[in-house]
């Protein structure tokens, strides 16, 4: 019988472990490094026109090599699933197997959310003070996007025009932070449910399987299969730019991809839940 008082009690385990956990110190540190190292080159040229930048950029971050960065982050963030210690063994006594192995899930469904949250606000704080609040594009990114040879080499974040013209700012940075949230938490039950089944580093390599898929699909296999391969290349549909907003059928339409990457994760999770019933727990090893 599932306990939601104690399976919240698991999950909140894993975030006070974060204070004495420099792996994620150092994960929200890059994150913020590299923000603030992509977003240079726009903010300088922000301050040289005269041209203050609207706050919704955040959409626009998730294009390849970016894309590709911020899954490495999270593989980062997630890499040690199914996040047990010395203390693990007496905690599921206690809890439970149920309790214990669904707090994980739930872990991951809200550590990847802060995870989002703080990419968003971070790309908006590194802005300042060449940052405006406004709930248009602004001068400069319409500029951008419609010009792109107007930047200089040093802008480094490139606009899409065309769902820039079928989106707002405010519904373009919602779905781009749920499109970034829903394969943030792919990635985390990707690392859960193989290290889980397997070995440790199962995960990790399946992840990283999936992320050289998406850059894959960018360059070489493209050329090679079509824009169809975007269909089987979740992590790209971290970015509005490879799903189809006009629902043609040439790329995996947003539809497609926020309800597969659901299906995915709730397969993900009775996979994850089932296995670890099953497992063995080890105190002296502290290996399930």
């Amino acid at each position: 019988m599932i306990d939601i008082r104690r399976t919240f009690l698991c999950t909140q385990v894993n975030f006070r472990k974060w204070m004495i956990n420099p792996r994620i110190y150092v994960v929200f540190t890059l994150t913020i490094a590299f923000l603030a190292y992509h977003s240079f080159g726009l903010s300088q040229f922000s301050a040289e026109v005269g041209y203050p930048v609207s706050p919704w950029i955040f959409a626009h971050l998730t294009t390849p090599p970016v894309m590709q960065v911020f899954a490495f982050l999270i593989i980062l963030l997630f890499c040690d699933a199914p996040f047990k210690d010395r203390h693990t063994p007496f905690l599921i006594v206690r809890t439970g197997r149920g309790n214990w192995i669904i707090g994980q899930i739930f872990y991951i469904f809200i550590a990847a959310f802060i995870y989002t949250l703080f990419s968003f606000l971070s790309s908006i704080v590194i802005m300042i003070p060449n940052v405006e609040m406004t709930f248009e594009w602004g001068i400069l990114l319409q500029t951008l996007a419609n010009d792109p040879m107007y930047a200089p080499d040093s802008v480094t974040i490139f606009f899409n025009p065309e769902w820039m013209a079928i989106l707002s700012p405010i519904e373009a940075t919602l779905l781009s932070l749920l499109h970034f949230w829903f394969v943030a938490i792919f990635i985390g039950l990707v690392i859960l449910s193989f290290n889980l089944l397997a070995d440790k580093m199962l995960g990790i390599l399946i992840s990283g399987i999936f992320v050289f898929l998406s850059f894959f699909s960018v360059y070489i296999g493209t050329l090679l299969f079509g824009i169809g391969i975007y269909y089987f290349s979740p992590i790209s549909w971290m970015s509005l730019s490879y799903v189809d907003w006009s629902y043609s059928g040439s790329f995996p339409s947003p539809t497609f991809a926020l309800v597969t990457l659901l299906i995915a994760m709730i397969i993900m999770s009775i996979v994850s839940i089932l296995i670890f019933i099953q497992k063995d727990i080890d105190i002296q090893s502290r290996r399930y």
